[in-house]
C-alpha cells in the first residue's frame, strides 16, 4: 500500500474509533436525579445502565428502590431509551422513557399510576 493511502486508512479509523465507541457506550454508567409526579414532590432516583457489545442493554434502579430492570432499549442512533422494573416489596411497576442527550436523560416516569417528568445526569470520574 502507498504511504498516502496507508495514512488516509489510519486517520479514518482514528476518526471514526471514538465515534463507535461512544454510540455504543453512551448509555453505560450511573444516572441520579430526580422525578416529580404531577401534583406532588420531587423524589431522587438513581439507576445504572449496562450495554454489552452486542447492544444489549441491562441494569437496575438503585433509587427509589433497588430493583433490576425487567426491560431494557436504548437506540444509540435517537438516544431513544427505555427501562421497566417492578418493585418486589411494594409490587409497584416503573416505567422509565427518555432521551440520552450527552451526559442527560430527560423523558418521563411512570410509578403504577403516578407519572411525571424526570432529568437524570450521568456520573462523571477522573482520575485513573
Amino acid at each position: 500500500m502507498k504511504p498516502k493511502v496507508w495514512h488516509a486508512v489510519v486517520v479514518a479509523l482514528a476518526v471514526l474509533a471514538p465515534a463507535v465507541a461512544a454510540e455504543t457506550g453512551a448509555i453505560n454508567g450511573t444516572w441520579s436525579g430526580n422525578w416529580t409526579p404531577k401534583g406532588g414532590v420531587p423524589d431522587a432516583i438513581t439507576i445504572e445502565f449496562r450495554q454489552d457489545s452486542a447492544g444489549t442493554v441491562s441494569g437496575k434502579f438503585l433509587n427509589p428502590a433497588p430493583m433490576e430492570f425487567s426491560k431494557a432499549t436504548f437506540n444509540a442512533k435517537t438516544g431513544m431509551m427505555m427501562v421497566e422494573a417492578v418493585d418486589q416489596k411494594s409490587g409497584k411497576h416503573y416505567k422509565l422513557e427518555g432521551k440520552v442527550e450527552g451526559n442527560e436523560i430527560k423523558g418521563t416516569l411512570g410509578a403504577d399510576d403516578a407519572t411525571g417528568e424526570v432529568r437524570l445526569i450521568k456520573w462523571t470520574f477522573f482520575g485513573r
